[in-house]
């Protein structure tokens, strides 16, 4: 430990003591000149400055050497003369960490308060290093987290643009990883099937479930070309994934769904609802809007589904949007649904081209309340 202290009688008395125990002092005449020589220090352990305790008739250096160890946090060792008329000190540090003691001292008191002093430091370099540490980490795991959130939303599909249908999606994650997901693909000449998830909870949990669902989707959209079966084989994949963990856990991990097949030749829509938010189908030709809810209980709560598929037949020119709950769901109060006022939305706005429908249902949702929910939407048109 380098001791520093100012080139004062007082402190030159007090070096005798700190020789005698072998402590070297290096004096300072100019400490702001000479803050090189203890600017440099990289934990509390290196430095330790020595200071009257009561302001000098010149205290120019003495402020100036307290201000320093103020600025680099260096402990400081108060000296002062023994009187029976002590008055309180003018300042002591806010910053920095600090002992205080008698002159004239002997040796066992000065080794006991430089103990103390070496003592304190020690865990507070543990301390900051350990701060040091975790800051380190988070900030590993926050690079992480932006990483799987890109790759979140490169495994989204692109926009379905065809002389029969449109098809486009938003995808606006909170600030964790996301358990929203959709995706679409054309299975057949004609035919298009479209599936949107989201897994109960958010954060790491949530994205790997979702990001499991999503390994499936390609396969099961063009191979089952039904969304019952596709419904059950989901269901079997859930019970395989969790079945020992629910063994040894009453939380159950399961997800909404809504799964639709399109048949733009026959203008048909056949889909079944995994106690999802309702998918609203808007027709312009005689103004009329259905909510489709028809379907099941959400995926994975239980190894047998009662499912019910359902079906309607479209006009030319109609218009759809579905969603995830974090556009329906306030924050504050889970049991308040926004339901209606985004069907009203989506009928005041359904005039507008797909992705400005989009733009304005997120925006009406973030001037409702504060978003700290994915959220996930698919809009279409249907020719």
């Amino acid at each position: 430990m380098n001791i520093y202290m100012l080139d004062i009688p007082e402190c030159r008395d007090f070096s005798l003591v700190l020789q005698t125990i072998g402590k070297e002092v290096i004096f300072l005449k100019d400490p702001v000149g000479q803050q090189h020589l203890f600017q440099d220090a990289s934990d509390l352990l290196q430095s330790l400055f020595i200071l009257p305790l009561y302001l000098l008739k010149d205290s120019s250096q003495q402020t100036a050497l307290f201000a320093l160890a103020e600025s680099y946090e260096i402990p400081i060792l108060f000296i002062y003369k023994r009187s029976k008329k002590l008055k309180d000190p003018q300042i002591l540090p806010k910053r920095t960490i600090y002992e205080s003691i008698a002159i004239p001292a002997n040796s066992v008191e000065v080794k006991l308060k430089l103990k103390a002093l070496q003592n304190i430091s020690m865990q507070l370099y543990t301390a900051r290093m350990k701060e040091r540490e975790l800051e380190s980490i988070s900030l590993k795991v926050k690079q992480n987290l932006r990483v799987a959130q890109n790759f979140q939303q490169l495994v989204l599909p692109t926009s379905l643009q065809k002389k029969d249908i449109e098809i486009q999606g938003l995808f606006q994650p909170s600030s964790e990883l996301s358990g929203d997901l959709f995706y679409w693909s054309e299975v057949d000449e004609g035919k298009y099937g479209f599936m949107i998830i989201d897994v109960c909870g958010k954060g790491i949990h949530a994205a790997l479930i979702s990001m499991s669902i999503r390994s499936l989707m390609p396969g099961l959209i063009k191979r089952v070309k039904d969304p019952t079966f596709i419904t059950k084989e989901l269901n079997k994949h859930m019970g395989h994934l969790f079945q020992e963990y629910r063994k040894e856990s009453t939380n159950a991990a399961y997800f909404t769904a809504f799964i639709a097949y399109i048949d733009t030749t026959a203008r048909l829509i056949e889909y079944v609802n995994n106690g999802h938010p309702p998918a609203i189908i808007y027709s312009p030709c005689n103004n009329e809007v259905q909510s489709l809810s028809k379907g099941s209980m959400p995926i994975g709560l239980v190894p047998d589904m009662s499912i019910e598929k359902g079906s309607l037949h479209y006009e030319a020119g109609s218009r759809f949007i579905i969603y995830t709950d974090g556009l329906s769901e306030s924050p504050s109060n889970h049991t308040v649904h926004r339901f209606e006022n985004i069907e009203q939305e989506f009928i005041e706005n359904v005039h507008l081209d797909t992705s400005d429908l989009l733009q304005e249902l997120l925006v009406s949702r973030m001037r409702h309340s504060e978003i700290n929910d994915d959220i996930c939407i698919i809009a279409g048109t249907l020719f």
